[in-house]
This record gives C-alpha cells, structure tokens and sequence, in this order.
C-alpha cells in the first residue's frame, strides 16, 4: 500500500486516538517539529483549517475533520521514506497491532528509528511553539459558550457571504477579527469569529482587525457592530488575564528546562 493510501487510512484512527486516550496528542500534530521528529515530514500533522496559509493550501488533503472543536486539514506531503516511520507511530501507539497490519503490509518493524535530531538545534522554537499553544487553548475554552455550524452560517450571512475585509465572494474561512495570542487576548467565541477570503486570512496573519483594516472605517465599524450584536467584549485591556497569561506562557518554559536539567544528569554524557 502507498504510504499516501496508508496515511488516509488511519487518519480517523488518529483522531479518534486523540479524542478518546491522549487529549494533548491533537496538540502535538499539530507542531512541526513533532511531526518532522515523528514523520519525518516537514509540515505539521495537521492544521486547522483557518491558519493553512493561502499559498500552502495545496499542500493538505481538501477533506476536514472536526477533532476536539478544531476542523483541521491532514498534510499531504508524504513520501515512500515516511512510511516505516508512520507504522512505527501507529504501533506505539496502539492505535493499530502488528496483525492488522500484517494483512496488508511487509514491513520489518523492529529495525525501524526515528529521525534523529541534529545539535545545531536550526531554527530550535519547540519551547516557543508549546508557549503559544498553551496560551490559544487558554484563550479558546474561557466562559461557557456555545455555538454550532448554523450560527457561523448567520454569521456570514450577516457579512452578506462575503470576506468581512476586502468584500470577495467565494470560499470563506473563519477568521479571528482580534487574534487569539498573549498580546491581543482574542479568544474562539463566535462575536469574535468574522468570514474571511484565503488571501486576507493569509495576510492578516496576527494582526488585530483595526490594524488590518487600517482607515477603512466602514469595514472597521460593521465588524464592531457584529460584535456588539454578539454580546462579545474583547479583553485587550484586561490587564489581570495579560499577566495570568504571562505567568502561564514563562511557566512552560520553566517546566521544559526542569526537565531537561533532570535529564542531562541522568545522562551526563549523552
């Protein structure tokens, strides 16, 4: 079986592994660098759909899984030599046996490592990375709301289905007017969630709508008066959330060299 065959295969497998055993396992897949250690793939696992970049889109499956509240896209940058590394995952796991395997693969597994990191540590920013990841999940679960798929459907048709920055018709992907991050302090509520054009999504990036929009008073006004209609209040100038959020972005950093302080006298010499 082809490893892109293979791969799809399981995905559901994946998730449901994610859902189900290993909750914070969604949040590793969806790092490079634990896939590119994992996979041996330098694109993430997978990603939620509305942070694919425009320009990278062609580089996920067009099929969507909705997976602990995020819809997110699987990379389809697989290749032959990723396939004894992605069975290794699956076995380890235990989201597959050796022996639903064996059906339709030859693979000797036991000989089987993982890619190995290099020293240089390139472009080294797991740390960073997990600081971000803590604090968005932070951020998206705050209060107790709730919203479905026809909520997000009035809400673009109260942008009349059109990008809620440039005007553009078509393919509309959910955009955090305010950007959910320690410096903005958006969250994932739906008075905070505005349609959005690929382009505009990708060019935003982690900019607040108001810097994105720049003096288009109009588009800045009607974004506004959406949130007003949703009851949603921003929090950028909660100064007790900024600093529960700074103490939890330096704590992960903290553990992490706990840790590695533990580790490296454990083994001095590795």
């Amino acid at each position: 079986m082809k490893i892109g065959k293979l791969v799809k295969a399981h995905i559901k497998k994946i998730f449901q592994f994610c859902e189900a055993e290993d909750h914070s396992e969604l949040a590793r897949l969806m790092d490079k660098d634990y896939s590119k250690n994992t996979f041996d793939v330098n694109f993430p696992f997978c990603t939620e759909v509305t942070f694919i970049p425009a320009e990278e889109s062609k580089r996920y499956w067009t099929n969507r899984f909705l997976v602990q509240g995020k819809t997110v896209r699987v990379t389809s940058q697989w290749f032959d030599k990723n396939k004894k590394y992605f069975i290794t995952y699956l076995l380890e796991k235990n989201i597959v046996t050796q022996e639903s395997l064996n059906n339709t693969e030859n693979i000797e597994i036991t000989s089987v490592t993982k890619p190995r990191k290099t020293n240089s540590r390139y472009r080294g920013n797991a740390i960073g990375n997990a600081q971000n990841l803590l604090i968005r999940n932070i951020l998206s679960n705050l209060g107790d709301e709730s919203f479905t798929d026809k909520d997000w459907e009035e809400t673009k048709q109260y942008f009349d289905n059109q990008c809620a920055y440039c005007g553009e018709s078509g393919e509309l992907v959910i955009e955090h007017a305010i950007p959910i991050n320690k410096k903005s302090l958006g969250e994932h509520k739906l008075g905070n969630l505005v349609p959005s054009c690929k382009t505009c999504n990708s060019r935003k990036a982690d900019k607040d709508y108001i810097e994105f929009l720049g003096e288009n008073d109009e588009k800045i006004k009607k974004i506004q008066q959406y949130m007003d209609s949703r009851n949603y209040v921003p929090l950028d100038e909660n100064e007790q959330v900024a600093m529960i959020l700074e103490l939890a972005y330096k704590e992960v950093a903290g553990v992490s060299e706990r840790y590695i302080a533990i580790l490296n006298e454990l083994f001095p010499n590795n």
